[in-house]
C-alpha cells in the first residue's frame, strides 16, 4: 500500500523559490530558473506544513508516500525540497498570484506542460494498492489507469463522516486515509473498500450540508481581524477552506496589503 497525495500551500521556513518573482521571457526560461531555485536542502516531509498535511505526515512511517507539487512535480515525501511558492491551482488565490506564466497558453495548457517537464512520465503498478488524496486541480494532470488497486478517494462521499472522523471537510480525504492505513493496512481494494464505506456510512454518516455562502477576501479578513475563528464563520454559514483562512488571517498579508483596512457591511452580505 502506498500514498499518492497534494502537495499544499503552507511551509516553515523562508520561501527560497517564488514563482511571482521570476520574469524570464519565455516558458522555458522561466522553467529553467525555477529548477535553479529549487535545489533541495531539507525532506519534503519536513517543510509542509498544517492541518491537512499532519494527517499524512502521522502515517510517514507506515507506508511509502508519493506527492504531486507544482513546485517538483511527483516526488517522494523524503526528496530534498526547498520552501517555495507556486501552485497548479487558483482556486483559493488571486489569479495569477503564484500560478505558472501562461506566455499565451490555457490555465490548463500551462500546468499540463510544467507537469510533463518536472514528471515525464508517472508509473502505476498493477497490483499494489494505491490511495490518491490529491485534488482536482491535480487529478487532472495524471493519467490514472481505472483498477481495483487504485483507489480514488475523491470518488467516495467522505464529507459525510466528517463528524466521525473528526476532519473538516478540506482534510477529509488524508483522513481517511490515514484511517484506512491504521485500521485496514491489508485493504484489497476498491470493491472491499466500496463495502467498508457503506457500513461506516450507514453507522456513521450524516446528510451533506446545505450550499454555504460564499464570502470575498475582504469580507474574511474583517472577519479574521476582529477575533472571530474558521469554525465561527462556518457555523454562520459561510464557506472557507482552512488553507484561506489562514492565508488572509496572517497579520503581515493584512498588514501589507495596499488597500489597507477593510469595511465591510456584515447586515447587507447575510440578507
Amino acid at each position: 500500500m502506498k500514498i499518492f497525495t497534494s502537495c499544499v500551500a503552507q511551509k516553515y521556513g523562508e520561501i527560497k523559490a517564488d514563482i511571482s518573482q521570476i520574469k524570464e521571457p519565455s516558458f522555458n526560461s522561466t522553467f529553467n530558473k525555477w529548477r535553479e531555485l529549487t535545489k533541495g536542502k531539507k525532506p519534503a516531509l519536513d517543510v509542509y506544513r498544517g492541518y491537512s498535511w499532519e494527517f499524512i505526515k502521522s502515517i510517514s512511517s507506515n507506508v511509502p508516500i508519493q506527492v504531486i507539487s507544482a513546485g517538483y512535480g511527483v516526488i517522494d515525501v523524503n526528496k530534498l525540497i526547498v520552501p517555495y511558492k507556486i501552485t497548479f491551482s487558483n482556486k483559493f488565490f488571486d489569479k495569477g498570484d503564484i500560478t505558472i506564466p501562461t506566455f499565451g497558453m490555457s490555465h490548463q495548457e500551462t500546468n499540463l506542460k510544467w507537469f510533463n517537464k518536472l514528471t515525464p512520465k508517472v508509473t502505476w503498478d498493477d497490483t499494489e494498492i494505491t490511495i490518491i488524496t490529491c485534488n482536482p486541480d491535480y487529478l487532472n494532470l495524471l493519467n490514472i489507469p481505472k483498477s481495483d488497486n487504485i483507489i480514488l478517494l475523491n470518488n467516495y462521499k467522505l464529507t459525510r463522516l466528517s463528524k466521525w472522523l473528526g476532519s473538516g471537510s478540506h482534510a477529509i480525504s488524508n483522513r481517511f486515509a490515514k484511517f484506512i492505513v491504521e485500521e485496514y493496512p491489508n485493504l484489497k481494494g476498491n470493491k472491499e473498500l466500496k463495502s467498508l464505506f457503506n457500513d461506516l456510512n450507514k453507522k456513521y454518516g450524516e446528510p451533506l450540508r446545505t450550499k454555504r455562502t460564499s464570502v470575498t477576501d475582504d469580507f474574511i479578513i474583517e472577519w479574521a481581524t476582529s477575533g472571530k475563528g474558521l469554525q465561527q464563520l462556518r457555523d454562520k454559514g459561510y464557506s472557507c477552506s482552512h488553507q484561506r483562512f489562514t492565508r488572509l488571517q496572517d497579520k503581515e498579508w493584512v498588514k501589507n496589503n495596499p488597500n489597507g483596512k477593510f469595511t465591510v457591511n456584515f447586515k447587507k452580505l447575510k440578507n
